[in-house]
């Protein structure tokens, strides 16, 4: 059973073990709610009420379990520093690509003394410009360009498309990310290089790594998020599109997590529906070719995608070693 408290929490939604018990809660009624799985901790000595998390899928619990981290990291540093990378990526929330959420990123402000990790955070040395800094919910971050552009010019090219491909979807203009890759900074020429293919159609953070891996391997850059009107009227968007022949999807576990279900609607419905949807546009004379996470990781969508861009006739080229990935 639930144990019946009044938390105290802070703007943030945040839960302060010492305010509680200042509140008259004792020290072994607070853990039992710890251990009852009532309170989940993000830092030492703060938490969140878990009904905040309750219906999230798992992915979506991570990404606000690290919020909340990011949020009392910065109550609790330096009030000149400014969070970024991921940590701002999550106050944002910018989407990418197996986010680095060991510790809560900052940058001194200037081009030395960075990289010096403690308990709480990770601190870059990035000068920054106030026009780069924005605030949210009372926290100084850097502002959405900024942060794609850091970490794309910090990232391996699958986690630098990605996160470029957020910040385009997100409103971001091309130009603005451009000044903030300039040769002249750190990483710039990876975070160029990304940004000569980033694409905001990218719906999420697989099919800009499904991307990635394509043009690594010299595959023919499908056309994003292209439509197509099935046999009954129905509207039918595609991730990836090859000249109107083959056609990919990524489907991502959230697909059929029930996060994208309709009202009532169960997650076996989901995968029913997907698949009507397939045999549509197969009637259209598109070969459908689809892939998960696990294909990415072990390298077979390049292999399944390039026997079927070739039975189309398009010119794919031989399998190429590809560079170690660490997602």
């Amino acid at each position: 059973m639930r144990p019946i408290f009044m938390w105290t929490y802070d703007d943030h939604g945040l839960i302060y073990r010492k305010t509680v018990l200042e509140s008259g809660v004792t020290p072994r009624e607070f853990d039992a709610a710890v251990r009852a799985g009532v309170l989940v901790r993000v830092a030492r000595g703060v938490y969140l009420d878990a009904l905040a998390l309750r219906g999230l899928p798992g992915y979506r619990q991570r990404q606000a379990i690290y919020r909340a981290k990011c949020l009392a990291a910065a109550a609790a540093g330096p009030g000149d520093r400014v969070l970024s990378h991921q940590s701002a990526a999550a106050l944002h929330g910018l989407e990418l690509l197996s986010p680095d959420r060991r510790c809560v990123h900052a940058i001194t402000g200037h081009s030395s003394h960075g990289y010096a990790q403690n308990r709480r955070f990770l601190i870059h040395a990035c000068p920054v410009d106030d026009a780069d800094i924005v605030v949210i919910e009372g926290v100084r971050v850097t502002g959405l360009a900024r942060t794609a552009a850091d970490i794309a010019r910090s990232a391996g090219f699958p986690r630098a498309l990605a996160a470029l491909d957020s910040a385009l979807h997100a409103g971001v203009t091309r130009e603005e990310l451009d000044e903030l890759v300039k040769p002249s900074r750190r990483g710039a020429a990876g975070a160029r290089y990304a940004l000569r293919h980033a694409d905001g159609l990218a719906a999420n953070p697989g099919e800009s790594w499904s991307r990635a891996l394509m043009i690594t391997a010299g595959f023919p850059v499908p056309k994003l998020q292209v439509r197509y009107i099935l046999g009954g009227g129905d509207a039918a968007v595609v991730d990836c599109d090859w000249d109107g022949k083959v056609v990919g999807e990524f489907d991502g576990v959230v697909k059929y997590s029930g996060e994208f279900s309709g009202p009532g609607e169960a997650p076996a419905e989901v995968v029913v529906a997907e698949k009507i949807r397939e045999d549509g546009l197969r009637d259209l004379g598109l070969d459908v070719v689809r892939w998960v996470y696990r294909d990415l990781r072990d390298g077979s969508m390049l292999e399944r995608v390039r026997q079927r861009l070739r039975a189309a006739g398009l010119v794919v080229p031989d399998a190429r070693p590809l560079p170690p990935s660490d997602i």
